[in-house]
């Protein structure tokens, strides 16, 4: 019953959320562009004040993919679950494009990937609200997100920073004894040569100096920044680990996960 009043839920909001994308949304999922580069067109923030405007995507595929999540989640109700992921496609492809190295990180533990290709702050706001975090215990909780929103020319670095504030409290809420990681937004692009990734990088570079300051004055945040391991000696992320200059290969993923086995 409770699934059937799940899917109830995400299919009537994806409908109405379809109707409100547009004809320059609609375009844009029919172009087959990465979606990164549909964000824009498809952030549920009118007041580019994330945090204040949570909301879904108005995708068949993203209903599909809540339902799976949710789907997963009932399965460890009442139980614990080692580690949680949230994120958005750079999480969700680990487990779906990488499964080696999926196989390595989720050897001996019990781990929920809660990554939604395309998602921004928002978005994940919104899953956490409608039940993501909730009938389990997790032990630790690893937070990434932000890189599409800061896509768009009209992100605001501060505002995507106080939006993962509050998701980092919305996890502190559901999770009380639950450790959190947050990892700074992953560096992005090949060369400063590429204008759409070198000005999506500055913000997210804005985003993470925020970030940082925030895990330094809560205290109870484990901050772990590896990112200097994604990127050559130019500062730019290499083909070996990022061959599209966004998601990373199985030696990036490799990366993530011996930076997370000190923490976990």
């Amino acid at each position: 019953m409770q699934m059937q009043l799940k899917m109830k839920l995400i299919v009537g909001a994806w409908a109405a959320t379809a109707l409100c994308v547009g004809a320059s949304g609609a375009a844009a999922q029919r172009s087959g562009e990465p979606a990164e580069l549909r964000a824009e067109s498809r952030m549920s923030s009118r007041t580019n004040d994330p945090a204040r405007d949570p909301g879904i995507f108005g995708d068949y595929w993203w209903a599909n993919r809540f339902l799976s999540r949710h789907q997963a989640i009932e399965k460890v109700k009442g139980g614990t679950v080692d580690v949680v992921l949230i994120g958005d496609s750079i999480t969700h492809f680990w487990e779906w494009r990488h499964p080696e190295s999926w196989a390595k990180f989720t050897a001996g533990r019990t781990v929920l990937n809660l990554g939604y290709g395309g998602d921004c702050v928002q978005q994940v706001i919104w899953r956490i609200e409608h039940g993501e975090l909730d009938g389990y215990d997790a032990k630790c909780v690893v937070l990434m997100i932000g890189t599409n929103n800061n896509s768009s020319e009209n992100s605001d670095p501060a505002n995507v920073a106080a939006a993962i504030e509050k998701i980092v409290a919305m996890i502190r809420a559901r999770q009380p004894r639950a450790k959190i990681v947050l990892h700074p937004i992953f560096p992005r692009g090949a060369s400063a040569s590429s204008p759409r990734h070198a000005k999506a990088r500055a913000r997210n570079d804005k985003t993470n100096a925020l970030l940082k300051a925030f895990a330094e004055r809560d205290g109870r945040v484990v901050w772990v920044d590896f990112n200097a391991k994604l990127v050559d000696e130019s500062g730019w992320t290499p083909k070996s680990l990022m061959p599209d200059e966004i998601h990373p290969s199985d030696a990036g993923y490799d990366i993530w996960m011996d930076a997370l086995a000190p923490v976990l």
